[in-house]
């Protein structure tokens, strides 16, 4: 990834980007998303090599999205292009073609699957960004940590599923799926790449209401796959950020428990991909004592089991395996999921024990 980030000396994105800032007066062309022009960091989107290297999260988050989008196959810090995303680095973005290229590309995200499920689910024509949710289930469990009965935090943050939520809207308005109601009358349906450009490319997009225009069909169709689920090591958020505001015991403690969190969040993607792929259904109820059979890699407060895996299972949504529930207790999947996607990382005695679940 280090051979991304911008450096002066050689070969950089200032040869390519087409969005650059012209300063004749001073003779330079800069990144327009960095305050001031002269800063050596280059590009908002990977910072450069003489940056401070605590600074590293633009480059990582960019290539994490090149990787959903299919642009990039990661491996470690080992990155290797994909023929997409040759399609899409050879394509004018303003030509009729990057649409479907732009379209392919995003429905192989699972966190973008789920967003259109969930405005899917809405039932209606416009929406609220507030009716939207991004971030990881929130199931608020407790345990007694140095004297003191301490919250896990396993959910995701309000400013964290903001910055999330905008970058899948924005992808959800440049394929022309949804559209800011505010900016209908430059709505064009054919381009909605195009006529969409300047509003995406602001620096802070803080339209709320939108109009729905598309919800492709095909994720309905009972024989969806969604490429890029989360993999196991990114079904729990960065514990290790949790520094601010005297969290040190939240952080301990739940660094304590988050393999747990992994395996059940992971079982859950497992066991329903699962029954997508044989045509069935899944009790919770049954999900949940399996859990209770294996407490060591499953469970932290047992009591509250069947609670808690009631918000955990939202995790297939934001993961792209879509589901509906029949009556009040059986999970019905929708979609399926990249099996080898899914359990990149994962411990081979967890998909053992997983491996031995009874439809």
């Amino acid at each position: 990834m280090s051979e991304i980030k911008y450096d002066s000396e050689s070969i950089n994105i200032h040869s390519f980007c087409e969005l650059l800032i012209e300063n004749n007066a001073v003779n330079i062309r800069y990144c327009r998303y960095k305050e001031n022009p002269f800063n050596t960091s280059g590009c908002s989107l990977t910072n450069g090599i003489s940056d401070d290297t605590t600074k590293s999260k633009e480059v990582s988050n960019t290539v994490n999205s090149l990787h959903a989008l299919g642009f990039l196959e990661r491996s470690g810090n080992n990155l290797q292009l994909t023929e997409n995303g040759c399609d899409f680095s050879n394509t004018d973005f303003n030509s009729p073609e990057m649409l479907d290229i732009i379209r392919k590309s995003v429905l192989k995200y699972g966190l973008f699957i789920g967003v259109l499920y969930q405005i899917h689910c809405l039932g209606k024509d416009t929406f609220d960004t507030s009716e939207i949710n991004v971030g990881y289930p929130k199931a608020n469990e407790k345990l007694l940590y140095n004297g003191n009965f301490v919250t896990i935090s396993s959910g995701s943050e309000d400013d964290s599923n903001t910055r999330t939520k905008s970058c899948i809207l924005a992808w959800a308005t440049t394929a022309g799926f949804i559209y800011p109601i505010p900016l209908l009358g430059d709505l064009n349906t054919n381009n909605p790449h195009i006529s969409s450009s300047d509003y995406i490319l602001q620096s802070s997009r803080n339209l709320r209401k939108y109009k729905v225009l598309e919800i492709p069909n095909k994720l309905f169709s009972g024989e969806f796959i969604t490429e890029k689920p989360f993999d196991y090591k990114n079904l729990t958020k960065n514990v290790g950020a949790l520094r601010e505001n005297n969290q040190q015991s939240i952080r301990e403690l739940t660094m304590q428990v988050e393999p747990k969190i992994q395996n059940r969040r992971f079982a859950v993607l497992y066991i329903l991909n699962k029954a997508f792929n044989q045509k069935a259904s899944v009790s919770l109820n049954t999900l949940v004592s399996f859990m209770l059979d294996y407490e060591a890699y499953f469970v932290i407060e047992k009591e509250r089991m069947y609670h808690t895996m009631c918000e955990e299972i939202n995790i297939a949504i934001i993961s792209g395996l879509l589901f509906e529930i029949k009556g009040s207790d059986i999970i019905h999947p929708l979609t399926g999921v990249n099996i080898n996607e899914l359990s990149l990382n994962a411990p081979n005695e967890l998909v053992n024990i997983l491996d031995t679940f009874i439809l």
